[in-house]
C-alpha cells in the first residue's frame, strides 16, 4: 500500500511541477511586455547660438588694478566668448566695484557688457547705474569703463541725484583727481540741476 501511494505521488509531481514551471515562465513574459522601458538621459544645459553651440561661463570675475593702486573688479552672472579665445566676452547682469586708495568706492551695474580685455575696456549697456561713496547715483544707457585704469565715460544723457540735488546732463566722465583724493565725476553738455536744500 505504501509503495503504491509513493508511486502515485511521484507520478503526480512529475506532471504538476513542469506545469507550474510553465505557468511561472509565462507570467514573467507577460509582465515584462506590459512595462515600458524608460531611461532618463542627462542633458547638459547648453545655450545654442547662431554659430552652433556656445560655451558659457558662470559667475566669471575680471579683476585689475590701476597704477595708483585702485582696485577694479567686474563680476557677471554669465559670460560667453566673442570670436576666438577669451580676449573678448559678452556678459550678462554685470556688476563692478572700484575701491579707491583714498578709501572711497564707486560701483556700476548693467544688464549686459562687452569685456575687451585686450583693450582693457568694458562697454556696459542697458540700465546702467553708477553709485559713488560721495553720495551720487547716476543712471544712463551706455557706459565705457576702464578695466585697469580709473576712467569711465557715458555715451549719452545721464540722470542722477547727489548732494546738490537732482540733475540731468548730456554726458558724464569719471577720472582720477589730479590733486589726489577721490575720483572726480564731471557732468557736461548742458547740465540742468534742481537744487534740493538739506533739511537741518
Amino acid at each position: 500500500m505504501a509503495g503504491d501511494r509513493y508511486s502515485r505521488l511521484v507520478g503526480g509531481l512529475k506532471i504538476i511541477l513542469p506545469l507550474a514551471a510553465l505557468g511561472l515562465l509565462s507570467t514573467v513574459f507577460l509582465l515584462s511586455r506590459t512595462q515600458e522601458v524608460r531611461q532618463d538621459l542627462p542633458f547638459a544645459d547648453i545655450q545654442p547660438g547662431e554659430d552652433g553651440l556656445r560655451e558659457r561661463v558662470l559667475r566669471p570675475t575680471f579683476a585689475g588694478a590701476t597704477e595708483d593702486g585702485d582696485l577694479i573688479a567686474f563680476v557677471a552672472e554669465t559670460a560667453r566668448p566673442i570670436g576666438e579665445g577669451l580676449g573678448s566676452v559678452q556678459a550678462d547682469d554685470v556688476r563692478a566695484r572700484i575701491d579707491l586708495t583714498s578709501g572711497g568706492t564707486i560701483t556700476f551695474r548693467s544688464d549686459t557688457a562687452t569685456m575687451a580685455q585686450t583693450r582693457g575696456e568694458a562697454e556696459l549697456q542697458g540700465g546702467v547705474v553708477i553709485v559713488s561713496s560721495q553720495g551720487y547715483r547716476v543712471e544712463t544707457e551706455k557706459l565705457t569703463a576702464g578695466m585697469d585704469e580709473l576712467y569711465a565715460e557715458t555715451e549719452g544723457e545721464v540722470h542722477g541725484e547727489g548732494p546738490p540735488g537732482r540733475f540731468v546732463a548730456g554726458r558724464m566722465v569719471l577720472r582720477a583727481s589730479e590733486q589726489g583724493g577721490d575720483a572726480q565725476l564731471h557732468f557736461t553738455d548742458g547740465v540742468k540741476l534742481v537744487y534740493l536744500p538739506r533739511s537741518e
